[in-house]
């Protein structure tokens, strides 16, 4: 089964419990949390399904996580004796640093790109571990892999990501792109007239909405559509397109050939 896995785990102890980050081979895991592309499914492995784990593992074509080559890969490894180095691996604070030079923290990019970051920090985990609050965890684990995913979704779509840098939202070139881009389906769509379902978030809005939409007209990063619930023009910003499916020829566009 060929597939794509995003990856993340907590751990069983801070590194000021095993003498500084040099010894994050001695963390130890709780949880690790997989989506899996081929199965789309929310997955957690404890310990003792780890054997489990190592075959979803060896079977996919890509892992993806944020600081797994670092981190995850290296907490991880004393459960295998393989070497999980071996793995076709997308980390993406290291495709971050190749464009930027420097490191960002997966919340800096997730606000900046998402408009949500993520639900808590690593020492939430670690209360939910030591209180053997398993329900927690493992929601926390999940919720970092959907952030995690969603942010490798969005730089596929895109051909970016975004950071903020001193108040000023940045753009963040990356690698790992589709060969058809949000952009390209957009400017389409309005050179051929069609009518789009476009997955958008608004400014100030918590949730993600569904507009069936013509475009109008492109300036930039700015895109005047014409929304089918409401018969108005309204001006949306491309950087918050999420997703675009095409429904067909767009009424508006038709009644301009007359």
């Amino acid at each position: 089964m060929a597939d794509k896995i995003v990856l993340d785990l907590e751990t069983k102890k801070s590194f000021d419990e095993v003498g500084g980050q040099q010894n994050a081979h001695l963390l130890e895991i709780s949880v690790v949390g997989v989506y899996s592309y081929e199965r789309d499914r929310y997955r957690a492995f404890r310990e003792s399904e780890f054997a489990e784990l190592e075959e979803w593992l060896k079977k996919a074509d890509l892992i993806i996580g944020f600081n797994s080559k670092s981190f995850d890969f290296t907490v991880l490894q004393p459960y295998f004796r393989w070497k999980l180095d071996k793995l076709p691996h997308l980390d993406i604070l290291e495709e971050i640093v190749h464009a930027l030079g420097h490191r960002l923290k997966l919340e800096s990019v997730a606000m900046s790109t998402l408009g949500e970051g993520k639900s808590g920090s690593g020492l939430d985990a670690l209360w939910y571990y030591k209180n053997q609050d398993w329900d927690k965890l493992i929601k926390y684990c999940l919720d970092d892999v959907r952030v995690t995913r969603e942010v490798y979704e969005y730089g596929q779509r895109h051909g970016n990501l975004w950071f903020d840098n001193r108040g000023q939202k940045q753009s963040i070139p990356i690698r790992w792109q589709q060969d058809r881009l949000i952009a390209d389906v957009l400017l389409e769509a309005m050179k051929f007239g069609h009518k789009l379902e476009i997955d958008y978030l608004g400014r100030g809005s918590e949730k993600r909405q569904q507009f069936e939409v013509d475009i109008q007209d492109i300036k930039g990063n700015k895109l005047s559509v014409l929304r089918h619930d409401t018969h108005e023009l309204k001006e949306f910003d491309m950087a918050r397109v999420f997703k675009v499916e095409v429904l067909g020829q767009a009424k508006s566009f038709q009644d301009r050939l007359f």
